[in-house]
C-alpha cells in the first residue's frame, strides 16, 4: 500500500500556533476599526496574549489585571470598580465580530472563554483540516475480506446518531442539575429576543442628565455578566429613553428603585412595596403594613457613608401590562441596589430561595426582600429576610 493511500483512521495531532503567528495575527486584530480607536481594549488583549505566551497565564487574575492594565492601586474594591470584567465582556464581543467579516476564515483564532482572562490561540479549522500526515505512519495489515451484513449506509447512519447523542450529551450536559441562579433567570432567557437592561440617569437640579449612579452601573455590569453566560443577548437602555412599547417588546431587567419611575410601578403591584417619607425610606410588608422593619432614616445634611445598614427588593413576574416577564433589582438607597445586584448574580446567595422557599418557586412570580451591613461607606454580603411567591 502506497502512503498516500493509508487511510485516515486516527486524528492526527496539529500544533497549536506558535509565538509569532499569534503575535502576527494579534497585530491584525488591533488594526481593525473594532479596536484601533480604542485604548483600553487593545491594552487588555495584548497585556492577556504576551502573558500567556511568556508563560505568565496562571497570573491573569482580575486583580492583577486592575493592577497593571488599568492602574488601580492594590486594594482597589473589584466590585465596585468592575473595569476588568466589562472590558473582557467587550473584548470577547469584538473579537467575534471581527472573525464573524468573511475573509477571516483562515486566519489563526485569538479566543477569551467565557468566564477566564486566559486566551486561547489556535489554527482555524480549515487548516487543521489541511494539517500534513506525519512521516511515521505505522503499518497497517490489509484486512481479512468479510461478508458485508448489511448497507453501509446503515453504518454510516448509526455512527452518525451515535456522533449526534455525544454531542447533545456533551453540550446540554444533563446530568448537571441547574441550580438557584440558573432558576432564578431561566423565565428570562429568551431565545430570539433581547434582554432589556432600564437603568436610572443621575439629574441635576435642572432635570439634565448628567450620568448613571455607580451603583447601579456596577449592578448592570453583574447581570449583564449572567446573561452573556447564559448565551443570552441584551441591551442597555436609560429608564427616561424606555417606551412602554419597549417593555412590551422584549423581558426587562429594571435597575435602581426610587430613581427609576418603572421600578416603582412594578414593585408597588407585589406584596412587598416601596416608599419615602420625609428623610426615611422603606420596604413594606402589605400582609403587615403598620410595621417598618425595613426601613432606613438618614438624617438631613449627613453624608450617605453615615449609613449602618439598607434595603433591598428583588421581584420577578409576568407583568399584567405588558403580559412580559420582568425583574427589578434595587434598593432604597445604593447600598441596597449593590447588595441585590449582588444576590441575583451569586448562586450562593440565591441557593438559600432554594433551601426557604417552596418546591417550584423558579416557576412563579416572586419578590425577595435583602438586607446589607453598610460598614465605612460599603455594602456587606446581602441577606434574605423574606420571600413571597405567587
Amino acid at each position: 500500500m502506497q502512503r498516500s493511500e493509508v487511510p485516515a483512521l486516527f486524528p492526527v495531532p496539529v500544533p497549536e500556533p506558535g509565538p509569532a503567528a499569534v503575535r502576527e495575527q494579534l497585530e491584525r486584530i488591533l488594526a481593525s476599526p473594532l479596536f484601533r480607536n480604542s485604548k483600553r481594549y487593545p491594552s487588555l488583549l495584548r497585556y492577556v496574549v504576551e502573558q500567556v505566551l511568556e508563560g505568565h497565564g496562571s497570573e491573569l487574575k482580575e486583580r492583577t489585571l486592575g493592577i497593571e492594565v488599568f492602574g488601580r492601586t492594590p486594594d482597589y474594591d473589584t466590585n465596585l470598580d468592575p473595569v476588568v470584567r466589562i472590558s473582557a465582556a467587550e473584548i470577547r464581543k469584538r473579537i467575534a465580530q471581527y472573525y464573524h467579516e468573511a475573509g477571516r476564515e483562515d486566519e489563526v483564532r485569538i479566543d477569551l472563554p467565557l468566564g477566564s482572562y486566559v486566551p486561547e490561540f489556535r489554527f482555524p479549522a480549515k487548516a487543521k483540516a489541511a494539517a500534513p500526515v506525519p512521516d511515521a505512519v505505522p503499518p497497517i495489515a490489509e484486512p481479512e475480506p468479510v461478508r458485508q451484513s448489511a448497507s453501509p449506509w446503515r453504518t454510516v447512519s448509526a455512527v452518525l446518531a451515535l456522533a449526534l447523542v455525544a454531542v447533545t450529551l456533551t453540550w446540554l450536559q444533563p446530568w448537571i442539575q441547574p441550580n438557584a441562579l440558573d432558576r432564578f433567570w431561566a423565565p428570562v432567557i429568551a431565545p430570539g429576543k433581547s434582554v432589556l437592561l432600564c437603568i436610572a440617569r443621575v439629574r441635576d437640579a435642572e432635570g439634565i442628565p448628567r450620568g448613571v449612579p455607580l451603583s447601579d452601573s456596577t449592578t448592570m455590569a453583574r447581570i449583564a455578566g449572567v446573561l452573556q453566560a447564559h448565551g443570552q443577548p441584551f441591551i442597555v437602555r436609560a429608564e427616561d429613553l424606555a417606551t412602554f412599547g419597549d417593555l412590551r417588546q422584549n423581558p426587562v431587567v429594571l435597575i435602581g428603585a426610587f430613581n427609576d419611575s418603572w421600578s416603582l410601578r412594578l414593585a408597588n403591584s407585589g406584596r412587598f412595596t416601596l416608599h419615602q417619607q420625609g428623610d426615611t425610606d422603606w420596604i413594606q410588608d402589605s400582609q403587615n403594613p403598620s410595621a417598618r422593619n425595613w426601613s432606613v432614616t438618614r438624617p438631613a445634611g449627613a453624608p450617605a457613608e453615615s449609613m449602618k445598614q439598607d434595603y433591598g427588593l428583588i421581584t420577578r413576574v409576568i407583568d399584567p401590562a405588558t403580559d412580559r416577564i420582568m425583574v427589578m433589582v434595587g434598593g432604597l438607597w445604593g447600598f441596597g441596589t449593590l447588595a441585590a445586584g449582588e444576590f441575583v448574580s451569586d448562586p450562593k446567595y440565591l441557593a438559600a430561595v432554594s433551601q426557604q422557599a417552596p418546591a417550584g418557586w423558579h416557576k412563579k412570580n416572586i419578590q425577595i426582600v435583602i438586607s446589607t451591613e453598610v460598614i465605612k461607606g460599603n455594602s456587606g454580603p446581602p441577606k434574605m429576610v423574606a420571600f413571597y411567591a405567587w
